[in-house]
């Protein structure tokens, strides 16, 4: 069964002059359990799929879907205790001047859940920070503690699908790996579905059994795994893409992941 379902996806920004198209008739499916991959260049549309997905943008024309209920007939608590986003940057996405707890409590009181400590204790536990991190502000962390931060947030509510907006770009290549094993583990113990927003082959083809090649707002053509090792891609796009990305090296992205 498809948990995501996205079709004919097309969103405009800007007004007047200035208004112009960034998505033009996405779609796609992702299966339940499945981590599925966008890649492309920056500006080719990837995280703005993420974010009217999320529900940030919501002037969009098309159809989303999430476990068979379309974005219009969810309610909106509804529909985020069901998708949360993890964003590229866990110093942005943190606010500077409130404690861990304080962050982490927040959209648990927003969907009315009572066991509010027990909830924070358990998150900080399931992404490995101790609970004396609860009392701590994010500019007393490191990036990558960030991040773990970020996740928690993002799995408090039991949610059943993580948008992931790059989620590793921003953190130092030794603790990269760190965060994509952690990825793989909640995956697996929380079966949750992953939607992957990377600019590096090296992630996707570690990460993701299948993922779609983005160029200008439009999916150029969707990949397995198999296919991007075998150098079967259809499109010169996507074929130039592979050859740009000079620093993907399969064997070496499994071995920093410790797979």
């Amino acid at each position: 069964m498809s948990m995501i379902d996205v079709s004919g996806l097309e969103l405009y920004l800007g007004a007047g002059p200035r208004r112009r198209k960034i998505l033009d008739g996405i779609g796609f499916e992702v299966e339940d359990g499945q981590t599925f991959g966008l890649v492309g260049e920056s500006g080719s549309g990837k995280s703005t799929v993420l974010r009217c997905i999320a529900g940030l943008y919501k002037h969009w024309d098309g159809a989303i879907s999430v476990d068979g209920k379309s974005f219009a007939q969810t309610k909106r608590l509804e529909w985020c205790r069901k998708v949360q986003m993890v964003f590229q940057d866990p110093y942005g996405s943190l606010h500077p001047k409130r404690k861990i707890a304080d962050i982490l409590a927040e959209p648990l009181k927003v969907h009315g859940f009572s066991d509010i400590n027990r909830r924070i204790g358990d998150a900080l536990e399931q992404v490995g920070l101790g609970d004396q991190f609860r009392y701590r502000y994010p500019h007393q962390l490191s990036g990558g503690q960030r991040q773990r931060v970020a996740i928690a947030r993002a799995l408090i509510l039991e949610p059943k699908i993580l948008l992931l907006d790059e989620p590793t770009s921003a953190l130092d290549v030794s603790i990269q790996a760190e965060i994509l094993n952690l990825f793989m583990d909640l995956r697996e113990r929380h079966k949750l579905t992953y939607l992957l927003v990377s600019h590096d082959l090296a992630v996707i083809d570690h990460m993701c059994s299948d993922f779609a090649v983005m160029e200008g707002g439009r999916i150029v053509e969707v990949l397995s795994r198999a296919a991007l090792e075998s150098g079967a891609a259809q499109s010169q796009y996507t074929r130039s893409l592979i050859a740009a990305s000079a620093a993907y090296d399969r064997d070496l992205a499994l071995a920093q992941a410790g797979a």
